[in-house]
């Protein structure tokens, strides 16, 4: 394979300093680093801003200030350097083709103009007066040599003076009067050295020039404070040597005025980094930061050019403070630092530009046939998995972005980027990069990326945090990360010594890199590459470094090896969906041992013991509680029905622990023995294999015995530890913790709930090892037993294989499958759990069939899913896309049977079908299912269920093992038909099919046994009514027994004769042969009005219709009377088909009241008032009396005058009146 660095300008080595810019080197020595400069399209209008920052300072004759936004390896200082060379009108700066739309925006207002560009270097200086005015002075003693100085300083007022008076006195007098002489002039040879200090001209020059710190210049104030007294005052308690920052501006302002300069432009890039490096001396702090903001105002106004000042910013100081800093002090800095903010403007250097500028600095290919040899690799990521691709990208890179950096990826590179926060100044991102390539150069290959996780290095290799609190986060992760490495190296056997000589693809360096970007992770939590990490995103972050055996594993492997360490670790910690769950480092926790040594009583052999079989049983889902002989049911849904097993636990190879009883099940289902991973006495897997062997040959049963593997003493260990932590995390936790504080223990509990999760998951993981469900670890598990030696049947017709599946449940469920298709192989696949409601909604579908002459319907859409599922794999017919075809398979099997066993004489029953249904294959149906089949087959032919009693054979039910199946007789064609009319037209039954089948026998049967006894009273009752007010309506000489009197009568006997019958066939025969009163149609007219005619019959007010019915031909109103009555009987002795009675009963009630009342009006007159006798026949109603008496008197009637009597006392009680009656019968 090619290396990269055969194709990419990658150094031998990288240097401190290296992508470094010194910025009075940069401005100085500015043609280099204009050539190497990179200038991108956002760069240029950030050079605009800049400018545009100046021209305002020009404009308005004011003093400006600026941040340069950027994070560390932005490129700060290079903009600095660039914008100088752009203010003082370099040639190599108006050449850069990128800047000449912002050089043509800014020449001659600004461009053009004369600029002191003063770069500072401030780390070490102890003020801001030392560090801006003392660098002022440095750089323009360089530049002009020849210049006076401007007066920053405290001591020069003295040291003019000295000039002064050295020109008054001569040099001979003035350096006597300094104590010295000219040392031109000859000496005493015998004071040798000692006169060495004695000044004189050359160091006197020698000390004015000096810096203000410089021993030369500090002996001579001293000396002049000495010889000129009256200026010692002057002198005195000047530690630093300059004026406040205030004059001090003023007063540099002042000097580049006089030297010609249009402004002064000051290049501050240390600023930030100087503060940083003295956050920990609060009162330092509190008394230099407010200076700053006098860059921009001042007391001293006196500034004839503005001063332009750029401060590098890559940390918002608030952030370097710490939690440390008193309340007072705290928020004093932070007023200075909003006093900062509200004056300074901000241009900010994104980090947008990194991939260019890497891509011309550091990734620079060798000639135009290495880039081709590149572009050709990087067009292969376009095949990597798109989930990998979605991992390498980030919100704001594409693909061309990807290109630039490449074989960075734009996670790598934001993930860089904010890491370089981290970093000490000499180790930008661009050199952190080169140093990458330079440490690969000779493994790196064309078509890797640099995975995320070497950059963890870049934080170990002579680099520290910038601050006490980053400091202290960083001490803790690499706490975290060397707890971590001692696992990694601890599982794999090895040392810090012995690891380096391990080759590069061994499984230690893979789970390094896990560890190295789970830490990089929490150091960076704002990082949108690094957040919310996955399996899957680690691996992708590192693609290509993390491989597991079996390829496409890898995510699997890393979450395995990820819980191994939350198990073990609380910093570690996995949380989330199981499936894909989020894994994490916490940088910040509490020690738990001392909370896991007070709670080690919780660990002992039964308590282990206790717990496998709860995570055991928990895995398999048995939920419900022991039963006989401490078996445990579990349910498990075998192809669509219901199954029970029962489970056994613990040491199969003690007969004192599991009796030989318990290895037989207590139901007609399977049991299953498992043993015990571990065994304390040392006893291995070998000597439960020997027992059940034995146990088979002599007590066979329907039960399996899983025989696992033992867990290895880590194990143990780890199972030990998680009793302990389920204990520690309980209701003692208080207690046992009782040595930390409130805080830490809430730290101290989510701890150990973490750790106990994971651990959880880790020996859930070992069960599944233990009983051969995964490949077994030699660290977890003892590999020498496994295989198909852990499953022994007891049954010995049955020989399990070993199961499928990859957790105890789908396992448990595929040994289970075995065990029933090898005893049940023709039981149907049914696709999907069968429910009670589902054989409901077939068996009426499959009923539906049956009664159709094809026997093939349209199923609607909602119910083919169901018949689909079931109906179809039991045989009971084809639903195909729209229909239902009824089927013939039990039908003929069935039958044949039923044959044979009538042939020999045997009663048929419920039991023998069920059982048959198991031939020539069994089928073990459950009984619900078994009797759906039962049901079907015995409408299907025409047979009844008989148990004491037809049993309704309609719906599903549970049918008794004895009830006989016989054959249901049939009534011949035209019985059928004839019973089918008259019930259609007797008693409005219409549900029946013409299909003459047992079904529709027993259900037309049914309903009209319902319909009888529902018209039986009815029409009682209206025979009655006939019978007794017939005389009434008929009057003399009339036949009672009309039409509609013998209607009744036959109806009724029709009723009270189907009653009696029992028997379906009888009933729907005698139904058929009734000898009916008259056609069916008016017989059932009878029937359904029998209810409201008996009813009109009540509501008549018979007293009033005799009455009335009763005057005769001499009665003023007999004709109306007799008209009355012979209307009334003509509709009564008719058929009810022909004439409806009831409306004619209503007219005929309520004429006779009319008439009545009308005839009571006629003969009535008002009542003596004195109580006299009324004359014989009249009876007259009369007004009311306070005693409530309407009428009163005495009259004595015969046979000829009682009926108009006994009208005029009906028309009384018509009127509400009641009559009080004294009689006496006399001759």
């Amino acid at each position: 394979m090619t290396l990269i660095s055969e194709l990419l300008d990658i150094p031998e080595a990288v240097y401190p300093g290296d992508f470094v810019l010194d910025l009075s080197r940069g401005v100085t020595q500015i043609d280099r680093t204009l050539r190497e400069y990179v200038v991108t399209p956002e760069l240029a209008i950030r050079f605009g801003e800049a400018l545009g920052l100046i021209k305002s300072a020009l404009t308005d004759g004011s003093s400006k200030a600026a941040y340069l936004d950027g994070s560390f390896g932005s490129g700060k200082s290079h903009f600095m350097a660039v914008l100088g060379a752009l203010a003082r009108n370099h040639p190599g700066a108006r050449a850069i083709g990128e800047l000449a739309p912002v050089i043509t925006a800014f020449d001659g207002d600004v461009i053009g103009k004369q600029f002191l560009v003063v770069p500072y270097h401030l780390v070490g200086k102890t003020s801001l007066e030392e560090a801006v005015l003392g660098g002022y002075l440095a750089h323009v003693r360089a530049l002009h040599p020849d210049a006076p100085l401007p007066a920053v300083l405290i001591d020069k007022p003295l040291l003019d003076t000295a000039v002064a008076l050295r020109g008054q006195l001569g040099d001979q007098a003035f350096f006597g009067l300094l104590g010295g002489g000219d040392r031109s002039s000859a000496a005493d040879p015998r004071w040798g050295t000692l006169n060495h200090g004695a000044w004189d001209a050359d160091r006197f020059e020698q000390a004015l020039t000096a810096a203000p710190a410089a021993q030369e210049r500090r002996d001579l104030v001293g000396t002049l404070e000495k010889a000129l007294v009256g200026f010692a005052e002057l002198a005195r308690g000047a530690a630093t040597g300059y004026v406040n920052i205030d004059d001090g501006l003023a007063a540099i302002s002042q000097h580049a005025a006089g030297l010609g300069y249009d402004g002064l432009i000051l290049f501050l890039d240390e600023l930030i980094l100087w503060f940083a490096t003295r956050m920990a001396d609060h009162a330092w702090v509190a008394n230099e930061a407010p200076k700053v903001a006098k860059l921009v105002e001042a007391a001293n106004a006196d500034r004839p050019v503005p001063i332009i000042s750029f401060v590098a910013r890559q940390r918002d100081l608030r952030e370097l403070v710490g939690t440390n800093l008193p309340g007072t002090e705290h928020l004093a800095f932070a007023d200075s630092l909003k006093w900062w903010e509200g004056r300074f403007g901000s241009i900010k250097l994104s980090d947008n530009n990194l991939p260019l500028i890497m891509s011309k600095r550091v990734l620079r290919p060798r000639s135009d046939a290495t880039r081709a040899q590149i572009d050709t690799s990087f067009a292969a990521m376009d095949r990597v998995r798109a989930d990998i691709r979605a991992a390498l990208m980030t919100a704001h890179a594409d693909r061309a972005a990807f290109r630039l950096t490449y074989p960075f990826s734009p996670a790598f590179v934001e993930t860089l980027v904010a890491l370089s926060g981290f970093l000490q100044r000499e180790r930008t991102a661009l050199r952190v990069m080169q140093q990458l390539l330079v440490d690969q150069r000779d493994t790196l290959q064309l078509g890797q990326l640099v995975p995320v996780s070497d950059l963890f290095d870049a934080l170990i290799t002579d680099a520290s945090p910038i601050s006490g609190e980053l400091g202290g986060l960083w001490r803790n992760a690499q706490k975290v990360y060397g707890e971590i490495r001692r696992l990694i190296l601890e599982s794999h056997g090895l040392t810090e010594e012995t690891v380096t000589g391990v080759a590069p693809k061994h499984a230690v360096h893979m789970d390094d890199r896990i560890a190295k970007t789970l830490v990089l992770a929490a150091l960076l939590p704002e990082v949108p590459s690094m957040r919310d990490l996955t399996a899957r995103r680690i691996v992708a972050l590192n693609h290509g470094y993390i491989r597991s055996m079996v390829p496409g594993q890898e995510t699997g492997a890393v979450t395995q090896v990820v819980r191994k360490w939350a198990a073990r670790l609380g910093a570690v910690q996995v949380s989330g969906d199981d499936a894909s769950p989020l894994l994490s480092v916490r940088l910040e926790g509490v020690d738990i041992e001392g909370i896991l040594e007070n709670a080690k009583g919780a660990d002992s052999p039964g308590d282990r013991r206790l717990t496998v079989r709860t995570l055991l049983f928990d895995a398999l889902g048995a939920t419900k509680p022991e039963g006989i002989d401490r078996a445990t049911i579990v349910t498990a849904t075998w192809r669509g029905t219901k199954r029970n097993v029962e489970l056994i636990y613990g040491y199969l190879r003690d007969p004192g622990d599991v009796g030989d009883s318990m290895f037989t099940p207590t139901h007609n289902g399977w049991r299953l023995a498992l043993d015990v991973p571990f065994d304390p006495d040392d006893h291995s897997p070998a000597e439960a294999l020997d027992r059940v062997s034995r146990l088979r040959d002599a007590l066979p049963a329907r039960t399996l015995c899983w025989v696992p593997r033992h867990f290895t003493a880590h194990t143990q260990w780890s199972l030990g530890r998680y009793l302990r932590l389920e204990y520690a995390v309980g209701p003692s936790f208080d207690q046992l913790a009782g040595h930390l504080s409130d805080n830490d223990r809430a730290i101290a509990h989510q701890q150990l709930t973490a750790q106990l999760d994971q651990l959880r998951s880790q020996l859930t993981n070992a069960l599944l090892q233990a009983y051969g469900l995964v490949t077994p670890d030699e660290t977890v598990v003892d590999p020498a037993h496994g295989g198909i030696d852990m499953f022994v049947s007891l049954e010995p017709g049955f020989t399990p294989r070993v199961p499928a599946g990859a957790a105890l449940r789908p396992a448990f469920e595929n040994l289970l499958d075995q065990a029933l298709s090898w005893e049940f192989p023709a039981h149907p696949h049914f696709d999907g759990e069968v429910r009670p409601g589902d054989l409901a909604k077939v068996h009426a579908q499959v009923r539906r069939a049956i009664e159709h002459p094809e026997h093939r319907i349209m199923v609607e859409s909602s119910e083919r899913p169901v018949m689909r599922k079931v109906a179809n794999p039991l045989g009971l017919g084809e639903q195909s896309d729209q229909y239902f075809v009824l089927g013939h398979h039990w039908e003929r099997h069935l039958g044949r049977k039923i044959i044979e066993a009538e042939a020999a004489g045997r009663p048929v029953t419920v039991g023998d079908l069920r059982a048959w249904l198991d031939e020539p294959k069994r089928m073990g149906l459950p009984q619900e299912i078994a009797d759906l089949v039962v049901l079907v087959f015995a409408e299907q032919t025409n047979r009844g269920i008989l148990h004491g009693r037809p049993l309704d054979v309609s719906i599903p039910r549970p049918l008794p093992a004895d009830a006989r199946v016989v054959a249901e007789p049939l009534p011949d064609r035209d019985t059928w038909e004839e019973a089918r009319g008259r019930a259609h037209a007797l008693f409005l039954i219409t549900d029946i099919t013409e299909l003459c089948t047992a079904r529709n026998v027993a259900l037309l049967a049914t309903r009209v046994r319902s319909a009888v006894a529902d018209r039986l009273p009815k029409v009682r009752a209206l025979h009655a009514a006939l019978i007794r007010r017939g005389p009434t309506v008929l009057r003399d000489g009339t036949d009672p027994a009309t039409e509609r009197v013998r209607i009744a009568q036959g109806a009724l006997r029709l009723c009270a004769d189907l009653a009696t019958i029992t028997d379906n066939l009888a009933l729907v025969e005698r139904l058929a042969a009734f000898d009916l009163p008259a056609v069916p149609l008016h017989t059932g007219r009878s029937l359904t009005t029998a209810a409201d005619l008996d009813a009109a019959i009540r509501e008549v007010d018979w007293n009033i219709f005799t009455t009335v019915a009763d005057w005769g031909p001499e009665h003023p109103r007999g004709a109306e009377a007799a008209a009355l009555v012979t209307e009334l009987a003509a509709v009564w002795a008719a058929n009810e088909y022909v004439q409806h009675l009831q409306p004619a009963l209503t007219k005929a009630d309520r004429k006779a009241r009319g008439l009545l009342l009308e005839w009571s009006r006629r003969v009535s007159r008002p009542a003596s008032r004195t109580g006299t006798i009324n004359p014989p026949g009249v009876a007259t109603p009369g007004v009311a009396t306070p005693g409530g008496v309407a009428t009163s008197g005495a009259r004595e009637v015969d046979q000829d005058s009682v009926a108009e009597f006994t009208s005029t006392l009906a028309a009384l009680t018509a009127q509400g009146w009641r009559i009080k009656v004294t009689w006496q019968a006399v001759r």
